[in-house]
């Protein structure tokens, strides 16, 4: 088996999880710059890009984990499936634990009431925790690409339908579709994102979030089947381009039926961030010879190596520097109100203020590179 790290793959997984973590540093969404924010409903941004690249590339390093061989491969699956649900249960539900320990005027017995009334099953973690867990079953069972591309493509068009037959006359719309309806019949407005009428990481965007991790395979095993020793002479990435071509012209041939829709993890929004991604992951491993290109692209390739534990950490500083007050507004508010914030020039500075706090993960990052510490989650 090839065991080899690929660079490109540490890169472009770095890039997803700081593009994620720049959308969730932004510390007022009326002066972010509209690529670091979500489209409501329609359409793609850069941060639309970021969740699904991390599942694509989770899916890519499954054909070459060492944990999912052998007789216990099962066990070891279901232990990082049910850890990395419990941390995204901890995610959503933390700012009220922190607050408990922060206000005296908030009891942990209300919090419990309240938890039991409110509480999100669902979120980042737990749809790439379900993604895993459905995903390395397939791969056990067809490890083969035609196969993986088969279900993939099943998978969308199943999804496809469901809309369509759900609602023929607006299958997509905002108000009544079939992931909505799924989200009312399992969770309840009250245990959705923001109480609204879906969650975004619900269970029907799950079957196209898997076809993502499909994809993610299918491109891990071309790579595996291609020794790095030689990836220059037998040209694997212009095939690799070549594929995310494919993928970027059957998702635009795609949204002629169907809307390309982050919150819905729509078919045409799966095939055309997966194309851009094996296409970006073929451009960087074509270039692995330039020492320039590494060095102006390794603080991505220390966030890829821990990619889950930097998110961890700056999820959870948010959330405490949230927690803790200063002159009556939450310390990351008034740190960048106060030190940072220009009305005048309030996108870039506001810029600025997040490019401050994605340097210091930087940083963090690039220190465990140094001492290789790998914190597997």
């Amino acid at each position: 088996m090839n065991t080899t790290r690929y660079v490109s793959l540490d890169i472009l997984r770095g890039l997803a999880i700081a593009i994620m973590i720049m959308g969730n540093l932004s510390p007022d969404t009326n002066y972010t710059m509209p690529q670091l924010l979500h489209k409501d409903w329609e359409g793609l941004t850069l941060l639309d890009m970021a969740f699904p690249s991390f599942v694509f590339t989770m899916g890519v390093s499954m054909v070459f984990s060492k944990g999912l061989s052998g007789t216990g491969w099962f066990r070891k699956m279901l232990r990082r499936t049910i850890i990395l649900f419990l941390l995204g249960l901890l995610l959503n539900h933390l700012p009220g634990l922190l607050n408990v320990l922060a206000h005296t005027d908030y009891s942990l017995s209300q919090y419990l009431t309240d938890i039991t009334a409110s509480y999100r099953p669902f979120g980042v973690l737990q749809r790439l925790a379900l993604v895993y867990f459905i995903s390395t079953i397939i791969y056990k069972i067809m490890p083969h690409r035609l196969l993986l591309w088969t279900l993939a493509f099943s998978l969308m068009i199943f999804s496809t339908v469901a809309y369509h037959l759900y609602n023929g006359a607006a299958p997509y719309s905002d108000l009544t579709n079939i992931s909505m309806y799924v989200d009312q019949h399992t969770l309840g407005t009250a245990h959705t994102y923001l109480n609204q009428p879906f969650d975004p990481e619900g269970l029907w965007g799950t079957i196209n979030a898997t076809a993502t991790a499909l994809i993610g395979m299918i491109v891990g095993l071309t790579l595996k089947n291609n020794p790095v020793s030689i990836f220059a002479k037998n040209k694997i990435h212009k095939k690799l381009f070549t594929t995310g071509l494919f993928l970027l012209i059957t998702g635009y041939l795609w949204s002629y039926v169907e809307i390309v829709s982050k919150p819905l993890w729509t078919a045409p929004y799966v095939l055309t961030v997966t194309g851009i991604d094996v296409m970006v992951l073929a451009f960087v491993e074509a270039r692995s010879d330039s020492r320039f290109f590494q060095a102006l692209l390794h603080p991505f390739k220390a966030i890829g190596q821990n990619p889950l534990f930097i998110y961890l950490l700056t999820e959870i500083g948010v959330a405490l520097m949230y927690t803790i007050s200063s002159h009556g507004e939450p310390l990351y508010t008034w740190l960048y109100h106060h030190y940072v914030f220009v009305a005048t020039n309030a996108f870039a500075t506001t810029f600025l203020y997040t490019m401050i706090w994605l340097i210091i993960c930087l940083v963090v990052a690039e220190i465990l590179y140094a001492k290789d510490i790998v914190i597997k989650l």
